[in-house]
């Protein structure tokens, strides 16, 4: 389950109201304080200068950059008045991970990287998951709550990716991402493994990750297709 301080964000930028909690649970958030900064200073480069300013001035700037930022950021729904590219809003998220991108701290995150990492078994590549639940651009404007990229570990150079956008509306057959991930909402507590939640089901839990892994893949290896072929 989500903490309490993630909660808090959530509730304070309204993603509560743009039904982001189960997401949040499923694959964790970004850290949404450090993810106003940065997309303050990406969107509003000028404004974020601190260029020959002395320690004093350097301060009160980076004081007053938090407060813009949190004020500029405190309707999720204001990300949709400038957009950011997907590449772009993929880099900040990936700047303001709570988790560690090779190990995901919820269960759900964390199994569903391990099915995903075991059909790319081989010491040549490094597979990361990244979660953009909690409202950020990627999420609200490009309707991506997590993705996986897949890396060379000699070079470092991204392969190839999968976005994927986490639902539990039935009639939602439409999605920007590569992925559409459903979970009926009568099923959730069965992926909940809270101390004292006896609805949960470890082996329905393992039937979905397996499932949506497979997908994941197959996304994966059709986009680096695509990119080879480019």
């Amino acid at each position: 389950m989500i903490n309490k301080l993630e909660r808090y964000e959530m509730a304070e930028n309204k993603a509560v109201a743009n039904g982001n909690i189960f997401e949040a649970e499923m694959v964790g958030t970004a850290n949404g304080r450090s993810y106003k900064e940065k997309a303050y200073a990406a969107l509003y480069p000028e404004k974020c200068k601190t260029d020959n300013l002395d320690n004093e001035e350097l301060f009160e700037k980076m004081l007053q950059i938090r407060e813009d930022a949190q004020t500029e950021f405190r309707d999720t729904m204001n990300f949709n008045k400038k957009r950011i590219s997907l590449d772009k809003a993929m880099e900040l998220v990936e700047k303001c991970q709570t988790s560690d991108p090779e190990n995901p701290t919820r269960l759900f995150a964390n199994k569903l990287y391990q099915a995903v990492k075991n059909r790319f078994v081989s010491d040549k590549y490094i597979l990361k998951f990244f979660s953009a639940a909690g409202g950020t651009h990627l999420d609200v404007s490009h309707g991506i709550d997590c993705y996986f990229k897949l890396y060379d570990k000699n070079t470092g150079k991204e392969l190839t990716r999968a976005t994927i956008d986490i639902t539990q509306h039935p009639k939602n057959d439409w999605t920007k991402s590569d992925v559409l991930l459903y979970v009926a909402k009568e099923d959730s507590d069965k992926l909940d493994n809270s101390r004292g939640n006896k609805n949960f089901d470890a082996k329905f839990l393992q039937e979905i990750v397996e499932k949506e892994a497979e997908k994941i893949t197959d996304a994966m290896i059709e986009n680096f297709q695509k990119r080879i072929n480019i």
